[in-house]
């Protein structure tokens, strides 16, 4: 390959970049478990993808604690944040190693299937799993059913426009 072949790709790859980090998306809190093994992350990949019967989707980072657990599970909670519950993001945001309590310092409330959520959070969705896909990309996408769920409509939820379309 030329420099100047080699060129034309590295611009090419560049404005992807620039055009995929211009892609919004929300900022959530995703927890699945129950009892010692729960933990939550900080996730800004989801996405309603149905309405008969209403369902949403998530990405997950292959290899991540989380993302075994929530295979594992039949059921998670995605958490969605606002102004309000900002704090989230950075408790969130480091994840948190199996046998380490992710909700310390952070009041919940739990889910019918016995799943923790923070309760500062805008609002809820509890998932049932029905679907993972996991050889598109180096994320595996779950599928869920929302099976319950509660908001608030006086707050508006984060948006979060990412710097890099290639890095979190």
């Amino acid at each position: 390959m030329s420099q100047a072949d080699q060129g034309n790709d590295e611009a090419q790859l560049a404005g992807i970049g620039r055009a995929l980090s211009r892609l919004p998306s929300g900022l959530f809190v995703l927890t699945a478990g129950v009892g010692p093994e729960a933990t939550g992350i900080l996730a800004s990949w989801v996405q309603q993808v149905g309405f008969e019967p209403p369902a949403v989707v998530v990405a997950l980072k292959k290899g991540r604690p989380i993302e075994a657990l929530v295979r594992s599970q039949e059921t998670f909670c995605i958490s969605v944040i606002d102004e309000g519950s900002k704090s989230l993001m950075g408790h969130f945001a480091r994840g948190f190693e199996p046998g380490t309590s992710a909700f310390d310092g952070v009041e919940t409330r739990t889910t019918e299937q016995g799943t923790p959520y923070p309760a500062s959070a805008h609002a809820h969705l509890v998932c049932r799993r029905v679907g993972v896909a996991e050889d598109w990309t180096d994320h595996t996408v779950v599928c869920g059913e929302v099976i319950a769920g509660e908001g608030r409509l006086e707050a508006t939820p984060l948006v979060h426009i990412r710097k890099s379309g290639f890095s979190y």
